[in-house]
């Protein structure tokens, strides 16, 4: 089976959650499985939706009150309560189980229709606090698993005892990892993990919203399982007023920029107090140069490096007040902001948005395409990460009328943009 992909690829601002959920008002009899980047956009769909949807086929948001959110996930699918919508951190908990739930779903008159808000990462490099390298390591050693030498892919080795306690309180992850064919151990130092296909040939339609659709990853993965997808009609119209608001309302100024201190988290660790001291001086004089209070900043890097927590350092700063508690319920800047964000209109009152890091892609994810036969254009890439996190600021509000100052202490990544936004300027030269 092969799955039917359409792609909307525009840049942010242009309206995609918009007509997203007008596709959903308007087409109430499919089931749809909408997974968001942020939870904010999940109360929002059903808000948006619900009032438009049959009793039994509402967005049900996945509950972790009574079961984990998984188990309560599985539950509605097998009892076919109606319609899902939750955020991209659910990829990571699928199991057989869900696959099989939603492949059984009785055909109505509608479809079903896997609808992604932003790309999901197909590839990507499972947390070192779910599996690391070591515990792997000692897995192969121990016999508890099979690693292929040509993909690395892992296989779980069934004639070994099951343990799950005890000294291997991964197991359980590992091995549902292995039944559902996602996970790779490669180089021995890397741990990777996939959607399997299975997943997405369980819709009728995948609708994947996003930018710069070709730099990203899920692109990538479909072209090395030799999935073609359909580009949708974009409203070049709307898209050129986008474009034109671009030119007119983002400034990416040239007088501020670390040279000095890599801004990789290597360059970062190798001269950690350096790179600190130079990522608050710069904020702290853009803030002075354009006038603009710390309610309106955002800035970035990475969230730890050197074994030091950087969030937490931040709040020892003046522009680490004032604070708010994350989703973990710790105290952090509410200036700060994780640099892999995606899909929130949180942020966009704020008029100074700072990026400290230089971005590189994950090396087992290259690792994985390699093995795979392909290449990932890694400087797109990193430009496409950029950009989704600029695009949290005022930018994205066009009624606000207000500039937006993207400040890019590193040079690498500052010359992506300042090309991007070249090329916008162009287009909008040549209509």
């Amino acid at each position: 089976m092969r799955v039917q992909v359409q792609v909307q690829s525009v840049i942010m601002g242009y309206g995609k959650s918009t007509n997203a959920i007008s596709m959903i008002k308007s087409e109430p009899d499919n089931f749809y499985f909408v997974m968001l980047p942020y939870l904010d956009e999940v109360k929002r769909y059903k808000q948006k939706c619900n009032k438009y949807l049959p009793q039994n086929n509402q967005l049900i948001e996945p509950s972790d009150k009574i079961t984990g959110k998984s188990a309560n996930l599985l539950n509605n699918l097998k009892s076919r309560n109606g319609s899902v919508v939750t955020t991209h951190a659910m990829f990571e908990n699928l199991t057989g189980e869900h696959i099989n739930a939603i492949k059984r779903l009785p055909k109505k008159r509608g479809e079903k229709v896997l609808l992604l808000d932003e790309t999901i990462d197909l590839v990507k490099a499972v947390s070192g606090s779910r599996i690391s390298h070591s515990a792997l390591q000692a897995d192969v050693e121990n016999e508890y698993i099979v690693v292929c030498e040509a993909t690395g892919k892992v296989q779980w080795n069934c004639l070994k005892e099951f343990d799950s306690q005890g000294a291997y309180p991964h197991h359980e992850y590992l091995r549902n990892l292995c039944d559902t064919g996602m996970l790779y151990f490669l180089d021995s130092k890397y741990v990777v993990m996939e959607v399997p296909m299975n997943f997405l040939e369980c819709f009728d339609r995948v609708i994947v919203m996003t930018y710069r659709w070709s730099s990203s990853i899920m692109a990538n993965y479909l072209r090395v399982n030799g999935v073609d997808w359909e580009m949708l009609t974009l409203n070049q119209e709307r898209v050129m007023e986008v474009y034109k608001y671009i030119v007119k309302h983002l400034v990416i100024p040239d007088e501020y920029s670390i040279d000095t201190v890599g801004l990789s988290k290597s360059g970062i660790e190798k001269d950690l107090s350096t790179a600190k001291k130079l990522l608050n001086q710069n904020i702290k004089q853009a803030m002075s140069d354009y006038e603009i209070d710390i309610e309106e900043v955002l800035y970035t890097t990475l969230k730890s490096a050197g074994g030091e927590d950087l969030v937490k350092w931040f709040s020892t700063l003046k522009i680490g007040r004032p604070s708010e508690l994350d989703s973990r319920g710790r105290k952090k800047p509410k200036a700060f902001l994780a640099h892999n964000i995606l899909g929130t209109n949180k942020y966009q009152h704020c008029r100074l948005m700072v990026y400290g890091l230089s971005k590189h892609i994950h090396p087992g994810i290259s690792s994985f395409f390699s093995k795979h036969g392909s290449s990932i254009d890694t400087e797109a890439w990193a430009l496409s990460s950029m950009l989704q996190w600029l695009f949290r600021g005022c930018i994205r509000d066009h009624d606000s009328g207000e500039v937006m100052i993207a400040v890019i202490l590193c040079p690498r990544m500052r010359r992506l943009a300042q090309e991007w936004l070249k090329d916008i300027k162009r287009q909008v030269r040549e209509g």
